[in-house]
């Protein structure tokens, strides 16, 4: 016999909850091989880690692109694009998201301990320049009252303020777009969005209701390698071309539902800029204990290429320091015609009625998607061009995915009234103990603070079944509440 008391509550109805997101499909295999130079770090990293091939794979081809994209631009079939690649991993936690970032990401970090060392040595010299230029610009200045003309050619001769050291940071995880476009005067041109806990990023300040707006364009226009511009009433105007930026963030399924759920990421274009993956769970399957230690070696190897990328000087304009003018990686007759033939198949299948018509956004970028994932493999084996194999590898990659997309399209396009509604009903199964729940309750100990949020989370739950009304109310927490409603937990 049921120990509640369920004296005031209603019946269930026998048919059951109806589930507010259909299940996504299982997902495909990753086409690690067609990673070709990067195949054996993806495949290195899952045999130490045990983690999903795919989230290896993201791993490497991340910090891959991070490395690749100051040191040459991809020709697309019309014109070039940056060789920058946003990526999303969606994982749950247990998936050993932490462990692969940390491995993929050796290099990166390396290097911005041996940038940080150089800035700090470089500090003294610009300071006592600095200090020095202030000095003389205030005696020509005090020199221009009696003698302009000759104040004029001294300050002529002083030149321009000299500027500090840049910024060693590389590697951002919670970044906003305002903070990087005020640093991006002193930051190096090119960075990554790189996180294994992105959702900070998706549910932090930069994309809070008032800023993911602004935020989805400004990421978009660095995806796009268009100047960044920055215009404040304080500070004035200032433009940054020649900037890049790739982003890899490795989200939970539950916390990626803002995301993925959002219009504004949308419509407006950021989430189809998105290389997406959710790889099936293997917790559960991972009774190994040791490792090859190959494996080891070839993640140095990976090390070692990705810290000679990275230290490369970077190709930035003449007169600048950090405004990059990459050369062309440039496309061979084979990668041109393989190129073309995936642009064709996957424009005619965006037709109405088509395969790809669910996903025109991602569709309509395959083509250039693969031409960038193209040019980040070449760079990393490096080739001075894209080959024909190249090119048919990076297509093999932007077909997957495209699927993905196709699979998480549900998900990519539910209400945020349902995303919400979800998000509501997967905590209160796995964190709320009691039959019953309220709108208060579940402000002071769910996902929102907000009383009218969580209110009207819980009404759409009851009209898909998961709860049912209590007339009058019921006691909960030992207290007497007139609005309740009463948990269905099982769909049996």
């Amino acid at each position: 016999m049921n120990a509640f008391d369920l004296s005031n509550a209603e019946p269930f109805e026998p048919e059951g909850p109806t589930p507010l997101v259909r299940e996504t499909p299982p997902a495909d295999r990753y086409p690690v091989e067609a990673l070709a130079p990067l195949t054996d770090a993806a495949l290195a990293l899952h045999d130490v880690t045990q983690a999903p091939v795919a989230i290896c794979a993201q791993s490497v081809l991340g910090v891959a692109a991070l490395a690749a994209q100051p040191l040459g631009d991809a020709e697309t079939l019309h014109d070039r694009a940056p060789t920058s690649l946003y990526l999303l991993t969606l994982a749950a936690s247990g998936e050993r998201k932490s462990t692969c970032d940390r491995l993929a990401m050796k290099a990166v970090r390396t290097f911005e301990a041996e940038l940080r060392e150089e800035r700090c040595e470089r500090l003294l010299d610009y300071r006592n320049k600095h200090d020095l230029w202030k000095r003389q610009r205030e005696a020509a200045l005090k020199k221009a009252e009696n003698d302009p003309v000759t104040a004029q050619a001294d300050l002529a001769a002083l030149g321009s303020e000299p500027e500090p050291p840049l910024l060693e940071k590389i590697a951002m995880s919670e970044p906003t777009l305002e903070g990087i476009t005020k640093n991006m005067g002193e930051l190096r041109p090119s960075l990554g969005l790189l996180s294994d806990e992105g959702g900070l990023f998706i549910g932090g300040y930069g994309m809070s209701s008032e800023n993911r707006l602004k935020t989805a364009a400004g990421l978009s226009k660095l995806w796009d390698g268009a100047p960044v511009d920055r215009v404040r009433a304080g500070d004035g105007v200032s433009v940054y071309p020649g900037r890049r930026l790739s982003a890899h963030l490795m989200v939970q399924p539950i916390a990626a539902d803002a995301l993925l759920s959002d219009r504004i990421a949308r419509e407006q274009g950021l989430l189809a800029r998105f290389l997406l993956t959710r790889p099936d769970a293997t917790a559960g399957t991972r009774t190994r204990l040791d490792h090859s230690q190959r494996s080891e070696i070839v993640l140095s190897h990976f090390e070692t290429r990705i810290a000679e990328m990275l230290r490369q000087p970077l190709p930035v304009r003449e007169g600048t320091r950090n405004e990059l003018e990459p050369p062309l990686v440039p496309l061979s007759t084979e990668a041109r015609a393989v190129l073309e033939e995936f642009y064709i198949k996957t424009e005619i299948a965006q037709a109405e009625g088509g395969l790809l018509e669910s996903v025109r956004p991602f569709a309509s970028k395959a083509a250039e998607q693969a031409a960038r994932i193209a040019s980040v493999l070449a760079l990393f084996a490096g080739d001075k061009h894209t080959s024909g194999e190249t090119m048919a590898n990076a297509t093999t990659l932007a077909t997957f995915y495209l699927g993905e997309a196709i699979r998480l399209a549900d998900t990519a396009l539910i209400s945020p009234e349902i995303a919400d509604a979800e998000r509501m009903r997967n905590w209160m199964l796995r964190s709320w103990n009691e039959p019953f729940i309220n709108a208060s309750l579940a402000a002071g100990s769910g996902p929102w603070k907000e009383t009218k949020r969580c209110r009207k989370a819980l009404k759409t739950l009851e009209e898909y079944g998961w709860l049912v009304a209590v007339e009058g109310g019921t006691i909960i927490k030992e207290r007497k509440r007139k609005e309740a409603w009463r948990i269905v937990r099982s769909v049996s």
